[in-house]
């Protein structure tokens, strides 16, 4: 996978106006929810609840809209999707996906930020 698929800090920056400063910030804040994110995103999928899965789902969907975090997107998107179909095996055989493109990013955020 192409890096800026999973973080395009180039375009990141762009819409933040080129300030570095609160483009850090709203990284650090990311980074600080994501964890949160995932771990009820990984419970709702569990319990099958699919309008919990649906909530988190598209929040994480925004947030890595908005940081330009495509790869993350597309995951959140189609659990999404799932979520609302009501297809609990579907959210079950994306979950891993997801998880996967949420370490990922958290690597190339957390070398951008220290």
């Amino acid at each position: 996978m192409d890096a800026k698929h999973v973080f395009d800090y180039h375009d990141f920056l762009n819409r933040v106006m080129g300030d570095e400063e609160l483009a850090k910030c709203i990284l650090q804040e990311f980074m600080s929810v994501v964890d949160e994110h995932t771990d009820k995103l990984r419970l709702a999928v569990d319990s099958q609840d699919h309008e919990a899965v649906r909530q988190v789902s598209h929040m994480i969907k925004g947030e890595s809209g908005n940081i330009s975090a495509s790869s993350l997107y597309e995951c959140a998107y189609e659990i999404e999707k799932s979520a609302k179909n009501r297809d609990g095996q579907q959210e079950q055989q994306l979950l891993p996906a997801l998880l996967d493109a949420v370490e990922t990013l958290k690597k190339k955020v957390g070398k951008l930020l220290d």
